[in-house]
């Protein structure tokens, strides 16, 4: 039987090994308006995120939003939190553009704040998104999405066992107005991933 989003019972946070992983909420808006500032210049680069940094309100607002997309189902959004230090690391998302129910398949985008990168959060995070897909969204196929010239972000699917899938030009302009080269890594079992932890 084919899943119906707002009756999928999901889980408002995960942990990994180093990570917590919640669902945004009132009050976040600080926090992540500073990871996202701590390197904005690469999600405009790799993400075609707005050239604007929004405010600390506007992230807020976007929280806010956020909680209440994760209730309906319509954008499944997680904050990346560093156990050690409690501070937010990075964000990670099944986005909706890429989140097709009826098959069902989910793409996962992910971010991680300048000082906080080559650690492996995002693989982490990705990972923890990954099982989630498999076994709480019955997912047959989770994908990832990389600009060709993103090296750090192709390493991502590579150590979970993702595949290259194909490679086509458009998707998005780089701010130099040349098409973006778009890499789509896909993965159809959870079994080719690491063996690590993820509670729930």
């Amino acid at each position: 039987m084919k899943k119906t989003p707002i009756l999928t019972d999901l889980p408002e946070s995960l942990e990994t090994s180093r990570l917590i992983l919640k669902i945004p909420k009132a009050g976040d808006g600080q926090a992540v308006h500073e990871a996202i500032c701590d390197g904005y210049e690469d999600y405009i680069k790799w993400l075609n995120w707005s050239p604007t940094v929004p405010t600390p309100e506007a992230v807020e607002e976007d929280c806010r939003k956020h909680h209440a997309e994760f209730i309906l189902r319509e954008c499944i959004r997680y904050i990346i939190i560093e156990k050690a230090t409690g501070r937010i690391v990075g964000r990670c998302a099944f986005p909706p553009l890429h989140a097709v129910w009826c098959i069902p398949q989910f793409g996962i985008s992910y971010f991680i704040r300048k000082n906080a990168r080559n650690q492996g959060y995002a693989t982490e995070a990705t990972h923890a998104l990954t099982l989630l897909a498999f076994q709480k969204m019955d997912a047959k196929k989770v994908e990832i999405y990389c600009d060709a010239e993103n090296s750090p972000s192709q390493k991502v699917p590579l150590k979970l066992g993702f595949i290259l899938e194909c490679s086509k030009k458009g998707g998005w302009l780089r701010p130099d107005n040349q098409l973006a080269d778009l890499q789509t890594y896909s993965l159809f079992s959870e079994d080719l991933l690491p063996k690590w932890e993820v509670k729930w």
